[in-house]
């Protein structure tokens, strides 16, 4: 049996983001546990605003890309920052161009059908991004047809959640982590 491979990734591009931190949490959680991590960047994958004629012209090289990672590995982890209790224009406009990948350049299918995922968000509110969290499995499920496990990751108080090393402080903060990982990795294997 192959070891899984698990797509760790943050909505957001700022330097010292909480999300960050949680996905390269997640990372070494996973890793820990054996998984094969590929940390990505979205700031590697430059991408316009979705538009239509902005697509009448091609899929972006970006996209492409990035759809490959997506359907390279069996499992994707996505950090997702809370944005006016939703996910970030980043990431939304990411997957956003995935959808718009033909299948003859891979589809829908490969990039959110064929992995499972699991989604965390880290707030400096009480609710720890899950309003975010809510409208995310709403548009990765209904919208794209993925599998997202169960239990999600709601870091509240985030500003200090994480101490200097970027682990998690509270064991309570550890175990949801481990619970969503869990999760994940389970789905992958079968």
């Amino acid at each position: 049996m192959t070891t899984a491979r698990i797509l760790v990734f943050a909505g957001s591009l700022r330097s010292e983001s909480f999300n960050r931190k949680l996905a390269e949490a997640a990372a070494r959680r996973i890793e820990a546990k054996g998984g094969l991590v590929t940390r990505l960047d979205l700031g590697d994958y430059p991408l316009p605003i979705y538009h239509a004629d902005v697509e009448g012209a091609g899929i972006p090289e970006a996209a492409l890309a990035l759809h490959d990672q997506f359907s390279s590995h069996n499992g994707i982890f996505i950090a997702s920052p809370e944005y006016n209790s939703f996910p970030p224009p980043l990431l939304l406009n990411a997957l956003d161009w995935l959808s718009r990948v033909r299948h003859n350049e891979g589809g829908m299918i490969e990039a959110f059908e064929k992995p499972a995922f699991a989604i965390g968000s880290a707030s400096p509110g009480i609710l720890g991004g899950y309003r975010a969290l809510t409208a995310l499995r709403h548009k990765l499920s209904l919208g794209l047809g993925a599998m997202v496990v169960p239990a999600m990751t709601a870091v509240m108080a985030a500003y200090q959640a994480f101490d200097a090393d970027g682990n998690l402080h509270s064991d309570g903060d550890k175990a949801m982590l481990d619970k969503t990982i869990g999760q994940l990795r389970a789905a992958v294997a079968r």
